[in-house]
């Protein structure tokens, strides 16, 4: 199951790409952040409480950078453990120069999901990604401040 998209923003490149790969920043903006429980420069680990209905308690999410080439693209591998599930997601995140402004397309690729996920129906698991991933960037557009 594959989720794509893009997102505008009015900066260069070079203001945007910290943004993107400071773990402490983006671990403020992910959805139904509980508690940050470990931080390193390219990885961190959160407690999530997701509000799915089919997925109750708390996740533990890891996000870890697996590919980086600095101001261009960015590859994120997201782990997710519950009790009797987990899911791995990529996220590849391309940047381009727009005028005097940056377009950035994502990806998302679920490349695993097991457990109390594995049956549910892939309708109901992409609209629930789809809130959180709306939810992630109007996030990070509020959060996001770039140098001036």
């Amino acid at each position: 199951m594959n989720f794509s998209g893009s997102e505008h923003f009015d900066c260069t490149q070079s203001d945007l790409w910290p943004r993107l790969t400071d773990m402490a920043f983006i671990s403020r903006v992910i959805p139904d952040v509980d508690k940050v429980e470990r931080l390193e420069p390219t990885s961190f680990t959160c407690k999530v409480r997701p509000r799915f209905s089919f997925l109750t308690g708390s996740l533990e999410l890891s996000f870890t950078v697996i590919e980086s080439e600095p101001e261009q693209r960015l590859v994120v591998r997201s782990r997710g453990k519950g009790i009797g599930a987990a899911i791995v997601v990529d996220i590849e995140i391309l940047l381009a120069t727009a005028a005097n402004s940056t377009d950035l397309n994502w990806t998302g690729t679920i490349v695993s999901r097991e457990g109390l996920l594995k049956p549910v129906n892939t309708s109901l698991i992409q609209g629930a990604a789809e809130r959180v991933i709306h939810n992630l960037w109007q996030n990070f557009r509020t959060a996001f401040r770039p140098a001036n």
